[in-house]
C-alpha cells in the first residue's frame, strides 16, 4: 500500500478555515464526532507553534498561572486550557 503524503501543517496565523483544511486533507474518512471534536478543541481556539510560545501568551495575559498548554492530537499546534496538564 502506497504511504500518503501529508501536506505541510498551515502556518499558525492562517486561522481556523485553513487549520480545518488542512485537517480534512489528512483524513480517509468522515465522522461526525471527530468534527465536532475538533470544532470545539481545536479550530475555535488560537494556535500556537510551540509550547514556549503559548505559554508566553499566557504570562503576557496574566494567566499564567491559571492557564496550561498542550499540543493538540489534531492539528499538532499548541493551544492553552484551564485544565492541568
Amino acid at each position: 500500500m502506497p504511504r500518503r503524503v501529508r501536506p505541510a501543517k498551515p502556518d499558525p496565523q492562517a486561522g481556523a478555515d485553513a487549520l480545518m483544511a488542512w485537517y480534512v486533507k489528512q483524513r480517509l474518512e468522515d465522522d461526525p464526532r471527530i468534527d465536532a471534536d475538533v470544532e470545539r478543541s481545536c479550530t475555535s481556539k488560537q494556535q500556537y507553534a510551540d509550547e514556549m510560545d503559548a505559554h508566553a501568551h499566557a504570562l503576557m495575559n496574566g494567566m499564567g498561572d491559571v492557564l496550561f498548554s498542550y499540543e493538540c492530537r489534531y492539528c499538532g499546534f499548541w493551544h492553552l486550557t484551564r485544565r492541568p496538564t
